[in-house]
């Protein structure tokens, strides 16, 4: 008797252990529009490159680079970027979010200065890059992951 009453506190104790880990934690895309920039150098070869925190990436390669994938094209749909004559290449940048990161999602980058805050400083929350160019009447798209070599996911280029 004595060991029952141990039993079902430790039973307890486990069900909400359980119950507390299974918090169902979805993957969330952050754009900081602060580090959004345009290369206009040349006049008809513009390319616009876009800084995305991820928080909660899933940890399993295949399906992060799902998700990436589905988040690109849903953003190059809605904003249709590349349909701009001038446009030429897309470039989003994927960082995992941190305390590190999540500075600049209200703040942009300080370059100069004694102590400088630039994203790319933190290399150890580096995700990806997707690289989306235009082609003819097509594009060429390509993931880089940090510690993959590229990856071409589409290369519809039309002659």
């Amino acid at each position: 008797m004595k060991h029952l009453k141990f039993i079902k506190i430790l039973a307890i104790f486990i069900l909400c252990f359980i119950i507390m880990g299974c918090d169902d934690k979805r993957v969330e895309f952050i754009s900081l529009d602060k580090l959004t920039f345009t290369n206009d150098y040349y006049k008809d070869s513009v390319k616009t490159s876009y800084y995305i925190l991820i928080n909660n990436p899933n940890s399993v390669k295949d399906s992060l680079k799902y998700d990436i994938v589905n988040y690109v094209k849903s953003r190059l749909k809605h904003e249709k970027i590349l349909m701009q004559k001038n446009i030429t290449s897309v470039d989003f940048v994927f960082y995992k979010k941190t305390n590190n990161t999540s500075y600049f999602m209200k703040n942009k980058e300080d370059t100069g200065g004694f102590s400088s805050e630039e994203i790319s400083h933190y290399k150890e929350d580096y995700i990806a890059n997707y690289y989306v160019q235009k082609c003819n009447k097509g594009t060429i798209e390509k993931i880089y992951f940090y510690d993959l070599p590229e990856e071409v996911i589409v290369n519809n280029c039309k002659n």
